[in-house]
C-alpha cells in the first residue's frame, strides 16, 4: 500500500502538472485565435487613373482668385494640333481667334480687330533662346525689359520678358506686355499678354491663369 504522506505528494504533483497544462492552452489561445492567419503585408494603393485630355471645345467650370477675391469662371479647352499645344481659357471674358499655327483670345470688351487685352499663343520652329533674343529685341525699343525664368504648372520652366517699365525705366508703361517662350524639342511655343495697366489685377491675372495651363506637344 501507498503511504498516506506519498499519496498526498503524488496527488500535489498532479494538480501542479494539470495546472501547467491549462496555462499553456489558456497562452495558446489567446496569442494565436483558431482560424487566425499570420500577417501580410498590405497591398500597394492601386495607382490613380490618369485623368483624359479634354476635347477642343470642352466647357468646364473652374475657381480663380482675382483681385483678392475668389471667382467661379466658366473655361473652355483649346487643342492646336497644328501649332502643338493645348490649354483653358475663359470664354466668359475672352472670345477665340483661331488660326492654324496661333490661338488669340480677345477680351470681349474690346475692338476684336484692335484689342488692348488679350493673349495670343503661337508656335516657332526656332529654339526658345533665339526667339527670347528676338523678341526682347523688338519689345526694347518701347520697354525696360526684366528677364528671368519662371515655372508654368502645365509646361514646366520657360522663359519669361516682363516689359511692364516705359523704355527710360522711370514710369509704367501705356500697355503692360509679358511673354512666356516654352523650350520643346521642336522648336518653342510662345505666349504673349498683353493688357491695360489699370487691368493688371484683373485682365493681368485673368491671362496669367490662362497661361498656366499650356501644355506642349510635337506638331502635327
Amino acid at each position: 500500500m501507498i503511504s498516506s504522506k506519498r499519496a498526498l505528494a503524488l496527488m500535489l504533483s498532479l494538480m501542479l502538472l494539470l495546472t501547467a497544462l491549462c496555462g499553456c492552452a489558456k497562452n495558446s489561445e489567446e496569442t494565436e485565435p483558431a482560424g487566425s492567419v499570420a500577417p501580410t503585408e498590405s497591398a500597394a494603393p492601386a495607382e490613380e487613373a490618369s485623368v483624359p485630355e479634354r476635347a477642343d471645345g470642352e466647357q468646364f467650370e473652374t475657381t480663380i482668385l482675382v483681385e483678392g477675391m475668389e471667382e467661379t469662371v466658366q473655361y473652355q479647352h483649346v487643342r492646336n494640333e497644328t501649332a502643338g499645344f493645348s490649354m483653358d481659357f475663359e470664354c466668359e471674358n475672352f472670345a477665340r481667334q483661331s488660326e492654324a499655327d496661333r490661338e488669340r483670345f480677345v477680351s470681349v470688351y474690346d475692338d476684336p480687330q484692335n484689342p488692348e487685352n488679350y493673349l495670343e499663343v503661337s508656335y516657332s520652329p526656332e529654339d526658345a533662346d533665339t526667339v527670347s533674343e528676338k523678341i526682347s529685341e523688338e519689345l526694347s525699343a518701347d520697354y525696360a525689359l526684366y528677364r528671368d525664368t519662371v515655372e508654368l504648372d502645365g509646361a514646366g520652366t520657360c522663359l519669361h520678358i516682363d516689359a511692364s517699365a516705359a523704355a527710360d525705366g522711370n514710369h509704367t508703361a501705356d500697355i503692360l506686355q509679358a511673354v512666356y517662350i516654352i523650350p520643346a524639342a521642336d522648336g518653342c511655343r510662345v505666349a504673349r499678354l498683353h493688357y491695360l495697366p489699370e487691368g493688371s489685377d484683373g485682365f493681368g491675372k485673368r491671362l496669367f491663369y490662362m497661361v498656366n495651363t499650356i501644355t506642349v506637344f510635337d506638331v502635327t
